[in-house]
């Protein structure tokens, strides 16, 4: 088994993976902003079936948007609380420095 001591962090590595979570997060909203229209169902007729279905479609829609926006918001979230931990980690480092 591994111990602690086997562990190692570049901070510029972790600097760039909260980054690329920034950019993918970025990515991902503008995607679903994009694509909002193609993704909002007209109902094909007057019938109730053809309302239910587009209402129930549209249902789903805004239940996708909200947990995609969810999850845009958590990638956010990790990659600033990355950057504010390897900020701590560089300045526990220099504190060591002779």
């Amino acid at each position: 088994m591994a111990g602690n001591s086997d562990f190692m962090m570049q901070p510029a590595d972790v600097l760039d993976a909260a980054g690329q979570l920034d950019a993918l997060a970025e990515r991902i909203d503008k995607v679903m902003q994009r694509e909002a229209p193609n993704l909002t169902v007209v109902p094909s007729g007057r019938d109730e079936v053809s309302q239910r279905v587009a209402s129930t479609l549209n249902d789903v829609h805004t239940d996708f948007m909200k947990s995609t926006g969810q999850g845009v918001n958590e990638a956010r979230e990790i990659a600033a609380t990355l950057r504010a931990h390897t900020g701590n980690v560089i300045d526990a480092e220099q504190d060591f420095v002779v």
